[in-house]
């Protein structure tokens, strides 16, 4: 005969050292960066360098998002039925952190992106330090969270254009059994995300495509002059790669590709993410070419 199965789920240990002479905490946390589920670094020493960072975001692993202000902890305490006898834990609590980021429309409209979205949640403090958690093999990966973006909200006489990000943490028992916290030798003001690069077509004919890139909210207001050969590429109107040879940017900000038998329909971008100086960016879009 079957007979019911039960686990009621302890997970008591014994009692740990407590031996310290000094309490290592990091300070507030003034930034957060989004990891693609499942991303982590190899080591700490990973987790420290930026250049590791820096390959992630170019990755389109990594996310840093923006300034943290009013940070704030929001934690819901667990609920309990208790009768004369027992008490019986009804709902978990919960750990949950609020902050708000001053936010032009085109940040907001990133930021949303990652509404209802989980992922690996880095903590940036004023060290500067980092939290994340560190597994059995040495890795260093995010706490798990959700992330819920709240609606913007409009300029007042009191404070800018601002939204409030609620950070939903999957689990509080990850960070406090497993944690790591370290400190860096760069700051968080160090790291951006990839900035939307907005192609403009100056002149093209059969041998010659002259182009701007800028950068910045909506078509860009700073130029790129910086882009290198095999930054820019020419496809065809069927997608082939054409050939071209790549020219510097002059004074004005103007590149020049050159080549044979360009013609209307051709396209030009970046090649993916272009990084520049620790300065990461993309193609909005293909630039489309009509030759004059």
């Amino acid at each position: 005969m079957n007979r019911p199965y039960v686990e009621c789920h302890e997970n008591k240990t014994g009692f740990r050292n407590t031996g310290a002479k000094k309490q290592c905490v990091l300070g507030k946390t003034v930034k957060f960066a989004y990891g693609i589920p499942g991303f982590k670094f190899a080591s700490v020493e990973d987790a420290k360098d930026i250049e590791k960072w820096n390959e992630a975001i170019a990755q389109k692993k990594l996310f840093p998002l923006y300034d943290a202000e009013e940070y704030a902890v929001a934690d819901t305490e667990p609920t309990y039925w208790e009768g004369e006898n027992i008490r019986i834990e009804t709902s978990k609590g919960k750990k949950i952190r609020t902050f708000r980021s001053i936010l032009s429309l085109c940040s907001y409209f990133a930021l949303k992106s990652f509404d209802g979205q989980e992922g690996q949640i880095f903590e940036f403090t004023n060290d500067p330090g980092v939290k994340g958690i560190i597994g059995e093999d040495g890795s260093v990966k995010g706490q798990t969270t959700t992330l819920n973006i709240g609606r913007l909200q409009d300029s007042t006489g009191e404070m800018p254009q601002n939204a409030v990000v609620t950070v939903n943490y999957k689990d509080f028992n990850e960070r406090e059994n497993a944690g790591a916290d370290f400190k860096t030798n760069w700051s968080h003001l160090e790291l951006f995300g990839i900035f939307d690069a907005h192609l403009e077509l100056v002149s093209a004919s059969a041998t010659q495509i002259k182009i701007k890139v800028r950068t910045g909210c909506g078509a860009g207001d700073e130029l790129i002059s910086t882009l290198k050969s095999g930054d820019l590429e020419v496809r065809s109107a069927v997608g082939a790669l054409v050939t071209t040879t790549f020219v510097e940017a002059d004074s004005q900000g103007i590149y020049t590709l050159t080549g044979t038998a360009f013609t209307t329909g051709h396209t030009v971008l970046l090649v993916g993410v272009v990084s520049i100086d620790n300065q990461h960016y993309e193609s909005t879009g293909p630039l489309k070419v009509t030759i004059t």
